[in-house]
C-alpha cells in the first residue's frame, strides 16, 4: 500500500511542495485564536476545528495545508483567552500571503474557525492587497460564511461547535468538565446547551458539509481561468472588506438600534452563498443592495473601507 501523501506545508521537503502544488496549486491556512470555548473544550477549538476541515479538504483535492495560525483579533472575555490587535492579524495574513504566492500557491483558501468580524476584517483586507499584487485567487472565510444556508450556522462552545470537535477531534473534548446542575448554565457557552444537545452525528452534519464545500470551493477556483470572472471574484472580496468595515466601525462606535449586525441582511446572506459557489453576478447584485443598506443604517458617518476599498 502506498503511504499517504504528506500535505503539511511545515513537513514537506521542498520537492515535496513543488510536486503538489504542480499537482494542485491550492494551499489551505487554518486560523483562530486561543479562547475560551467553555469548560468541555480545548481553548484552540477554532484553529483545531479549522485545521481538520483544512486537511480533510485536501485530502479530497490535493493541495497543501499551511501550518496553523494561533491568532486572533477578538476573545470572548474569560480567561485563557489571548487577542492581538488587528493591525498585526493583517500583517500576518499578509506576509503569509505574499509568501505563498512567490512559491507557487494560486489559490489560497484561508479558513477562519472564530466569528470575529475583526479577524475576518483583516483576513479580506490582505486578501485583496495579495490579489492586487500578485495572480493568486484567495478566498477568505470563517466556517460561518459557508452555512449560511443552515438555520444555526454555528454557535460557540455550544451544541454546534461542541458537536463538530466530538467528531473531529474526539479527544479534545469532555462533557463530563460540565457541571451537570441543570440550572447552572456552563460559562461562556453561546447557543444551545452542550450538556443535552451535542452529538457526534450533529458534529457529522456541520464537519462534512464543510470538508465539501471548501474543497469545492478549492477546485473551482483553481480551474478558474477566466479573466472577467477572475476580476468578479476580486470584486466581491471588496464588497466584503467594505461591509466588514461598517459591520466593525458600527458595532465598536454606533448605538445598537444603528449598528449592523454580523450578517446584516439576508441579501448579505445571498452575497455570500454565490459568492462561494462562484455565481460573481448574484454575488455582487446582493452585495451592492446589501452594502447600500448598511449605509443607510450607519447614517453615512463614515465611508466604508479606505479610500483603494469603496466599491459603490
Amino acid at each position: 500500500m502506498d503511504a499517504p501523501v504528506e500535505r503539511r506545508w511545515e513537513r514537506c521537503r521542498p520537492q515535496q511542495i513543488w510536486d503538489a502544488l504542480a499537482e494542485f496549486p491550492c494551499v489551505y491556512v487554518p486560523s483562530g485564536p486561543l479562547e475560551w470555548h467553555g469548560r468541555q473544550n480545548a481553548v484552540g477549538l477554532d484553529a483545531v476545528k479549522s485545521t481538520a476541515i483544512c486537511r480533510r479538504a485536501a485530502e479530497r483535492t490535493g493541495g497543501l495545508v499551511y501550518p496553523t495560525v494561533f491568532l486572533g483579533a477578538w476573545e470572548v472575555p474569560s480567561p485563557l483567552g489571548m487577542p492581538a490587535a488587528p493591525d498585526l492579524i493583517q500583517s500576518n495574513t499578509q506576509t503569509v500571503l505574499d509568501y505563498l504566492a512567490r512559491n507557487g500557491a494560486k489559490v489560497v483558501i484561508w479558513l477562519g474557525g472564530h466569528g470575529g468580524s475583526e479577524d475576518y476584517l483583516a483576513y479580506r483586507r490582505a486578501a485583496l492587497q495579495a490579489m492586487r499584487q500578485s495572480d493568486i485567487l484567495v478566498l477568505a472565510a470563517v466556517d460561518a460564511h459557508l452555512l449560511t444556508d443552515f438555520e444555526k450556522p454555528m454557535d460557540h462552545a455550544a451544541a454546534i461547535e461542541t458537536s463538530i470537535m466530538m467528531y473531529l477531534e474526539p479527544d479534545t473534548v469532555d462533557l463530563d468538565a460540565l457541571d451537570p446542575a441543570p440550572d447552572k448554565w456552563p460559562e461562556g457557552v453561546g447557543g444551545e446547551d452542550p450538556r443535552t444537545h451535542a452529538s457526534r452525528e450533529k458534529g457529522r452534519h456541520y464537519a462534512e458539509t464543510l470538508i465539501d464545500r471548501v474543497a469545492a470551493a478549492a477546485r473551482r477556483l483553481v480551474a478558474l481561468d477566466d479573466p472577467i470572472e477572475r476580476r468578479k471574484h476580486r470584486q466581491c472580496v471588496a464588497q466584503q472588506v467594505a461591509m466588514d468595515d461598517m459591520v466593525v466601525y458600527g458595532r465598536a462606535y454606533l448605538a445598537s438600534a444603528d449598528a449592523p449586525g454580523k450578517t446584516p441582511d439576508a441579501s448579505w446572506d445571498e452575497h455570500l452563498e454565490a459568492f462561494r459557489l462562484g455565481d460573481y453576478d448574484r454575488a455582487l447584485q446582493a452585495g451592492s443592495k446589501s452594502i447600500e443598506a448598511a449605509r443607510q443604517g450607519t447614517a453615512g458617518r463614515r465611508p466604508a473601507g479606505f479610500d483603494g476599498e469603496r466599491i459603490v
